[in-house]
């Protein structure tokens, strides 16, 4: 036979977690089950390396109606948590630097999405022109 503090220790944890177990409404409503998707990411120049602030970021995806526009801060990050689950497109826009589009990134109901991007600069050392490149012997 138990002895009656084991006993009493035993009803102590028991019975809270039968109260609690009892007292539920069923599963929690799907958005706090897994939460918003999101995306946290960070850009940085193709070259260097060092992180690129005040590039606008915008995210939009296949049948969504709303188009997501960021700006990157000091450290090159960016955070949204304003999105659908589903296929987006990300593209960065930056004058002096060429825009960059990513298509196809898949975008997961209560995951979030951590992405590194690197943006190059323009090249404006000259006018661009095949006709030019040919007549340089390129």
């Amino acid at each position: 036979m138990r002895s009656p503090k084991k006993l009493l220790l035993m009803a102590l944890f028991i019975a809270p977690a039968m109260w609690a177990s009892a007292n539920t409404d069923g599963p929690a409503p799907k958005d706090e089950r897994k939460g918003d998707p999101s995306i946290n990411g960070s850009v940085s120049d193709a070259e260097s390396k060092k992180p690129v602030q005040g590039v606008t970021v915008s995210i939009s995806g296949k049948g969504q109606e709303k188009k997501e526009t960021l700006i990157t801060d000091a450290s090159g990050n960016f955070k949204t948590n304003l999105l659908v689950p589903g296929e987006v497109t990300i593209v960065l826009e930056k004058k002096g630097y060429r825009t960059y589009r990513k298509e196809g990134v898949m975008i997961k109901e209560g995951v979030t999405l951590r992405i590194n991007l690197d943006i190059e600069e323009n090249d404006d050392s000259g006018v661009f022109h095949p006709l030019l490149r040919m007549m340089e012997g390129e």
